[in-house]
């Protein structure tokens, strides 16, 4: 019952299924298109059952030492008023400690567990499928062939296996652009104490994760297309927040001028099926739910680990295994896409009236109250954290 799985993509859901599915004796190729993999990267909020899995995996340890100080978070209005201020372990007494870490942090966790046990093949991707009555044969752009009884497509958000090989998916356009990365300097914040900012058409954080580095992450609500944005992002950062304290505007332009800076045009997947015959979709490639939902992280993990689930239980029987998959997942893509969308039109406001409505509730909410909020929307439901199907 052994099988040939390729995977497509090196990212945070490739890596994952990569590590599940080799230890269950299957024999797994993981390819990408990077030349190499780095640590760098934005930050994310690895949550709720991403960070009970990662613990299954025995991989805490590791994950806590890549890992950033997250204690407080304050949200302000544009004039430095303060709407809320939230203590994480207070919020997290219903779930697993959210852990604050890089992109690149987590990826290298990921990455340094499994480099000695699955051959990983750099500068690579898929240039043609040919199914087979047993396998699917596959060509490599390096030229090279394989079989393969299951491609596992996690190639992220745009990605061109997908394209050409899935009906039916439409890739959403949010209209928000996301700017993030980091800056080393000595600055007077408090490490772990975090600053989030609110206004119509705009976010920005102000994470103090070191007493000689500080992360920024921001979304501006932009209509135009990335690479016109990403050759004028520093002019656009500064400019959309040029009304803030002297302080804030001192910081952005000091990381537009020499932090580490990641531009990218924020979208959201939506795939009816994510199985096409002998391939399946797996994180973002299909059903990313963007930052705004604060659990792509963990639905990346959740889902390697949801299709590893489904193969160990019948891996004589592939396509079942992958129909469960999707059975199972579609309820829950549709609740963190949805929550996504809410956060935008709460957090990124469309107009001065709808800030202000959401600052007056968010204001005087109650500890309980914040507590939903914030946890609720991270949370699956018992039988879906088991894998079983309603």
């Amino acid at each position: 019952m052994k099988k040939n799985m390729l995977i497509s993509g090196g990212g945070i859901a490739g890596l994952t299924a990569a590590k599940l599915l080799s230890a269950q004796g299957h024999q797994v190729t993981l390819i990408d298109k990077a030349p190499a993999f780095s640590k760098a990267g934005f930050l994310l909020s690895l949550k709720s059952f991403g960070v009970r899995i990662m613990d299954e995996l025995g991989l805490t340890g590791n994950l806590l030492r890549e890992s950033s100080p997250s204690e407080y978070a304050t949200f302000l209005e544009a004039n430095d008023q303060v709407i809320q201020h939230i203590s994480y372990e207070k919020m997290s007494r219903n779930t697993e400690r959210s852990v604050l870490i890089s992109r690149g942090g987590l990826h290298h966790v990921l990455f340094e567990d499994i480099k000695d046990t699955v051959p990983v093949r750099f500068q690579t991707t898929i240039h043609r499928l040919v199914r087979h009555e047993e396998a699917t044969l596959v060509t490599l752009s390096d030229g090279s062939e394989l079989m393969a009884d299951l491609v596992i497509v996690a190639e992220g958000l745009r990605s061109p296996t997908r394209e050409r090989y899935f009906e039916g998916c439409k890739l959403e356009d949010f209209s928000t652009l996301y700017m993030g990365g980091k800056l080393k300097y000595a600055h007077g914040y408090t490490v772990g104490s975090f600053k989030i900012y609110m206004d119509v058409h705009k976010m920005l954080s102000i994470y103090p994760i070191g007493p000689d580095e500080i992360a920024i992450q921001c979304y501006i609500h932009h209509q135009g297309e990335l690479p016109a944005a990403g050759l004028n992002a520093t002019e656009l950062l500064e400019r959309s927040f040029q009304e803030y304290s002297q302080d804030v505007q001192d910081l952005l332009h000091r990381f537009a001028a020499n932090g580490l800076m990641f531009v990218d045009k924020m979208g959201m997947v939506s795939a009816p099926n994510l199985v096409s015959g002998p391939l399946v979709l797996l994180g973002d490639v299909g059903y990313c739910p963007t930052a705004l939902s604060g659990m792509g992280a963990s639905m990346s993990i959740y889902g390697a680990k949801a299709l590893a689930h489904f193969v160990g239980q019948t891996p004589g029987d592939l396509p079942l295994a992958c129909n469960n998959y999707n059975t199972l997942m579609q309820p829950i893509i549709e609740k963190f896409q949805g929550n996504a969308k809410r956060n935008a039109a709460a957090f990124i406001p469309a107009s001065t009236g709808q800030l202000d409505q959401f600052v007056r509730s968010f204001r005087a909410a109650s500890d309980a109250e914040l507590q939903k909020i914030m946890t609720d929307p991270i949370l699956l439901t018992e039988e879906q954290l088991r894998f079983q199907i309603s």
